[in-house]
């Protein structure tokens, strides 16, 4: 996709919106699609209205977990237990290697119950064990909390903090095939955000930090490597502004300035960039929920080319019967790159979801997803496609299962980074 293209499809983000403003609702919440890995099920930049639900969110009262009441508090442990089979484990073209893989994922998330103000805690720990390449094993943990002070009626400030144990997926735009492991890496992450309503406008101001931490890496052919070249500090502040013309209608203006400076003064990769933007969210009937944004990006780097160019993104939300829901969502960003000669990633990512309820207990679904990394000052271009079913299966309360296939394919302009893969995944899951 050439730089032309990209200003032509953001100009037509653009002209949607404007001509459905009419149609738009405000939207009050924003889904965390953050997964450590690959997760074939995340729709990028989800976001769900006040009163419109997907079917994978509606209340069950027969078979939603209870939970532990401690007091002000409700304690929801889960463990789930999967087997996976991958065809191409490490995610190349040739000499594609096989195995089946143990997944174990105990979880806990704690909530307040309080009438105002909010407080929450959610730990998990993720684990991989392979059959027959112990080298690829893997573990992921994090511990996240997260709180809102209500001040007024239409103000409160929210606060988060984070410590995650994560790992550089194969297949990933950044791994490399000389490593004999996965990579791995320490993120530690804060924020702080004000929302103030005046009748019927909307303000959030916010700021973020986050600090990623990566491990040295084992090789194929012996000895290891540093990854710390990749250690850097990320911080940010963003205001958005909204105005209510309806129920229906909330027009808005987004904008963040963001720093992203490395620890090590040779990686060479310090840069400031800022993301502004207008949009609006937007409901058609009862149905359709969902918003659109288009704008301009860029990011300055103090030693490589600079990186700018439309900014956008849309997210929707469609339950065209009380039985089916459609998530669609889309966005672009700017990624950073470790490629000796490219600046960043011009990155684009797009996927949609379809769930139904077969069944009170039984849903069942089909997803689709694209990803596309342009490398600036590099030939190299990779696009990603994902593909596959899903089914859940909910026995009671206390036990539910899923099952799992997705294909995924990469295609790149370097033949050597191309692959495909096919996996099969089944896991059960006790929640109390």
């Amino acid at each position: 996709m050439t730089r032309t293209t990209r200003w032509m499809l953001g100009a037509a983000l653009i002209v949607f919106m404007i001509s459905g403003a009419a149609r738009a609702q405000s939207m009050r919440a924003t889904v965390d699609t953050s997964r450590p890995g690959y997760d074939p099920l995340r729709v990028p930049g989800v976001v769900r209205a006040q009163g419109l639900v997907s079917i994978l969110d509606t209340p069950r009262p027969d078979y939603d977990p209870l939970g532990i009441y401690a007091g002000a508090f409700n304690i929801k442990p889960t463990l789930r237990l999967g087997t996976e089979y991958n065809d191409n484990i490490y995610a190349t073209d040739s000499d594609r290697e096989s195995d089946w893989i143990m997944l174990v994922n105990p979880e806990v998330d704690v909530r307040s119950d309080w009438s105002r103000h909010s407080l929450g805690l959610n730990a998990a720990l993720l684990t991989a064990f392979y059959t027959s390449n112990s080298d690829e094993n893997w573990l992921d943990g994090q511990i996240l909390l997260d709180g809102r002070v209500d001040v007024q009626r239409e103000s409160f400030f929210k606060i988060g903090a984070g410590f995650e144990r994560l790992h550089e997926e194969r297949g990933s735009p950044e791994s490399d095939q000389a490593w004999d492991e996965p990579a791995r890496y320490y993120r530690t992450s804060g924020n702080l955000s004000y929302a103030l309503g005046l009748n019927r406008f909307s303000i959030t101001a916010g700021a973020g930090m986050a600090n990623l931490d990566w491990k040295s890496v084992d090789l194929r052919e012996g000895g290891s490597r540093s990854l710390d070249i990749r250690d850097r500090n990320l911080y940010d502040v963003n205001a958005r502004i909204a105005y209510e013309l309806n129920p229906d209608v909330q027009p808005f203006l987004t904008t963040r300035y963001e720093w992203r400076r490395y620890d090590k003064s040779e990686a060479e990769r310090d840069s400031r960039g800022y993301r502004i933007g207008i949009g609006t969210g937007f409901a058609i009937t009862s149905v359709i929920s969902g918003e659109i944004f288009g704008g301009y990006m860029a990011q300055n780097y103090d030693d490589r080319e600079n990186i700018y160019g439309p900014w956008y993104g849309m997210s929707l939300l469609w339950n065209p019967t009380q039985l089916t829901s459609v998530e669609a969502g889309a966005q672009s960003s700017i990624k950073e790159t470790f490629q000796e000669d490219a600046s960043g990633i011009d990155a684009v990512e797009a996927g949609i979801r379809i769930d139904h309820e077969l069944l009170r207990n039984l849903l069942v679904g089909a997803f689709l997803k694209y990803e596309q990394y342009d490398y600036q000052d590099e030939d190299i271009n990779d696009k990603y496609y994902s593909v596959g079913p899903s089914l859940t299966y909910f026995w009671n309360r206390n036990l539910s299962a899923r099952a799992l296939y997705s294909y995924r394919n990469k295609n790149s302009d370097v033949s050597e980074r191309e692959f495909y893969e096919n996996r099969f995944l089944v896991s059960i899951s006790g929640h109390f």
